[in-house]
């Protein structure tokens, strides 16, 4: 199989964790990068053993690349996609898809327009880790999963961030930039959302900066949580938060109904489930205090050291092969739905329906440690 020629726009601090792993996918291969900021592109080119350094606009329109990764800050993500598309290119965008339903949608209609392809990060959710629950989970070894808790918190980043105005900033907020992962793997396991209830609070309008400098804004949600039902019956709790010091909470733990699975970080790519299944003293008055009872560790079914270049090459495969890729545009505007609706339900007080739909992604195939990943 030819590999998928790629260029790659932005060359941040994510640029690292999409090409740390990359050789070990033959489904694409790198022929250029570009950045507004031209010493940072020939600094990450030479690091990676890229030959071409571009502007933007001149890695966008080049022949020779047939796919647009675009890594660009979130505010920007939405009129990169669409000049990409506009120049016949496919599309893997990071997250967020975009910061509106709205933007989403007509991205979603160039492309179509167009007759290319669009993907949208992440795709953690392929990772080993929570291949090897859903597999688990598919296995029947939990039973019907019916429900879930996700959550992800911390103080925020602009402790140890070096650009942390964006995030702070519209199309940022815990939700939509750490939201991706729990949604993502939500939706992997319990298929598409049917609606979603919210509280969403601001705490304060600024936010000190570690150096001293000018206040940082904040025009975003800080701390976020409710409920999601999906159309197969399950709900789930979700909190993301960058106002909790520290938290006693799991990040993915799904319930089933004979026992429990506890995912690896979804931010991940690796990592052993947790299963523990239903035991005769969970039935008693005298229950296992929480954490109580026989949780073991699962042997990974599936490949773990593969980093956020599983994504590209998932989509050149799809390319290649003529199939869907597992995170195309209709999954990653349902994942933006839901991520949205948290916020529109706490402003208007009420359930919000969804509106769009997806399919539950495919699992992947089971594989070794040391084999390659496969996606058919």
């Amino acid at each position: 199989m030819e590999p998928v020629r790629v260029g790659i726009l932005g060359c941040g601090n994510v640029l690292s964790m999409y090409l740390e792993k990359a050789k070990l996918f033959s489904q694409f291969e790198v022929v250029a990068v570009a950045d507004l900021n031209q010493d940072l592109a020939r600094s990450q080119a030479e690091r990676y053993g890229i030959a071409t350094v571009l502007q933007p606009d001149a890695l966008i329109e080049l022949d020779d690349v047939e796919l647009v990764v675009n890594l660009t800050p979130p505010a920007v993500h939405a009129p990169m996609s669409h000049a990409a598309i506009a120049a016949g290119k496919h599309v893997f965008t990071e997250k967020p898809f975009a910061p509106t339903l709205e933007e989403a949608a007509a991205i979603m209609r160039a492309a179509a327009d167009a007759g290319v392809s669009v993907s949208v990060a992440p795709v953690t959710f392929l990772g080993g880790g929570l291949q090897t629950t859903l597999k688990l989970i598919d296995d029947g070894w939990i039973g019907t999963p019916v429900a879930a808790t996700a959550s992800f918190t911390c103080r925020g980043y602009e402790h140890w961030h070096p650009n942390i105005d964006p995030f702070y900033s519209h199309g940022g907020g815990p939700m939509l930039d750490i939201g991706p992962y729990l949604i993502t793997t939500l939706i992997s396991v319990f298929g598409p959302a049917r609606r979603v209830s919210a509280s969403a609070q601001r705490f304060s309008e600024t936010r000190p900066r570690p150096n001293g400098a000018d206040d940082i804004s904040i025009d975003v949600m800080t701390h976020v949580s409710g409920t999601i039902d999906f159309h197969s019956g399950a709900v789930a709790t979700v909190v993301t938060s960058w106002e909790m010091w520290s938290a006693n909470l799991p990040q993915v733990e799904i319930y089933g109904t004979t026992g429990t699975i506890g995912a690896p970080n979804p931010d991940h790519f690796t990592g052993m489930p947790l299963l523990r299944r239903g035991e005769a003293r969970d039935l008693s008055i005298d229950m296992y205090p929480p954490g109580g009872g026989d949780w073991r560790h699962m042997p990974m079914t599936h490949r773990g050291d593969i980093g956020r270049a599983l994504g590209i090459a998932e989509m050149a495969h799809a390319l290649r092969t003529g199939r869907k890729s597992r995170s195309d545009m209709a999954f990653g505007y349902h994942a933006l739905e839901v991520m949205l609706a948290f916020e529109e339900s706490s402003n208007t007080g009420r359930h919000i329906d969804m509106t769009s739909t997806c399919e539950r992604p495919a699992p992947l195939p089971p594989v070794s440690v040391e084999e390659p990943v496969r996606f058919d």
